[in-house]
């Protein structure tokens, strides 16, 4: 076996999970951008709102392997994000009202056409919105003397094309994302930039539709850029970590799918939500951590008014009563076990002394705490 087979047969085994990576990236380094933006459903609308274009394509062309789909869907992309934008500027619909009517509206017409004039074709608005990457090494094509599959030449091109576009325009991006109104105050004309965002959106959602099909699509557009989002918020490692987790969710899809013989793109699209829930909840400032502080903020609080219970009674005629090993919990009104914790804890951190008498009285560390509490410096 020559070198270029055996390469070729190494290659062909992990496809699936080639083109299915590539087109996680594709959409995780341009979806950092939408993000940013605040413009999520968008991405979500445009996703499928292209099918009208790649139907109105169709329909012209009548040839479903036109290059005049990806145009048609491009247009129709760019064409949803100038109806939403231009509806929700009237002042009369919010921009989710308008994505929740423009985004309806163009995929049923599409859904309408194919049930209506294109039935025989090989377009079927299911595929379309769940894809099966499984089947993409079945559509090949010669490139640069390698059979390769059609998918992976699509979605490695559209790296590509996001990749130098980022780069290029980086400083602009980061600007116009950020700060949209200081990009007009230096002259800056950020909708050239917006559309063009725009469109490579429509290109790379255009171009996953036969590996991964539009939910996914939506998928790695949002939870790799937001899960990124949650633990850093420089622009090039929220880029960089955004495709580290597009890498990830691809993985943990196609073992989870291949395991269990399951959907790739379903379980890739479940490892994307499994993935941002986990860094959700124990990002630094997630949930769990969160709820860690609250604990320990509780804890604090408890802690000090112990201290200023016994600072306010040590050494008065009711410190026999008020500081009592056995009555202490009544006067603080807490439960018994919860007022043991928290004077155990104290007595540990030699905040606080008992007595032989079993009274309780604060130590120098704790006169001091309690002193600074009295003069307000806690």
């Amino acid at each position: 076996m020559s070198i270029e087979s055996y390469i070729s047969l190494i290659f062909s085994s992990y496809e699936v999970l080639i083109n299915l990576t590539l087109a996680a990236l594709a959409c995780s380094v341009i979806g950092v951008f939408l993000l940013l933006r605040k413009m999520s459903m968008v991405a979500d609308a445009i996703s499928h709102t292209v099918l009208l274009g790649i139907v109105v394509a169709f329909l012209i062309t009548r040839d479903i392997n036109s290059p005049l789909l990806i145009v048609g869907a491009s247009i129709f992309g760019i064409i949803t994000v100038f109806a939403i934008e231009s509806l929700s500027k009237t002042g009369l619909v919010k921009n989710e009202d308008a994505v929740g009517i423009i985004f309806p509206l163009f995929f049923a017409i599409a859904v309408i056409l194919i049930s209506r004039y294109a039935r025989n074709a090989n377009l079927d608005a299911d595929m379309v919105l769940m894809g099966e990457v499984i089947m993409t090494p079945l559509s090949r094509i010669e490139f640069m003397g390698w059979s390769m599959s059609t998918s992976f030449v699509k979605m490695g091109i559209m790296l590509i094309i996001n990749l130098v576009f980022v780069f290029i325009f980086f400083k602009e991006l980061k600007i116009t994302s950020f700060d949209s109104e200081y990009a007009s105050i230096v002259g800056f004309s950020s909708t050239i930039l917006f559309y063009a965002l725009m469109s490579l959106a429509s290109l790379t959602a255009v171009s996953a539709f036969e590996t991964v099909g539009a939910i996914l699509v939506v998928s790695f557009l949002i939870s790799p850029p937001a899960s990124a989002y949650l633990l850093t918020k420089d622009l090039k490692n929220m880029i960089l970590v955004s495709m580290g987790f597009a890498v990830i969710n691809s993985l943990i899809g196609y073992l989870v799918g291949i395991y269990f013989d399951l959907s790739i793109s379903g379980a890739s699209a479940f490892a994307s939500g499994l993935t941002f829930g986990i860094t959700f909840l124990f990002n630094k400032d997630g949930l769990i951590r969160q709820a860690i502080n609250r604990k320990k903020a509780r804890e604090e609080l408890d802690e000090m008014s112990v201290i200023i219970h016994i600072g306010n009674h040590q050494g008065s005629d009711r410190e026999d009563v008020e500081l009592n090993r056995s009555t202490i919990y009544k006067h603080l009104n807490w439960d018994k076990d919860r007022s043991q914790k928290i004077l155990a804890n104290l007595i540990k951190n030699n905040i606080v002394t008992l007595d032989k008498n079993k009274i309780y009285r604060l130590s120098e560390k704790g006169q001091n705490l309690y002193e600074e509490v009295r003069r307000g410096k806690i």
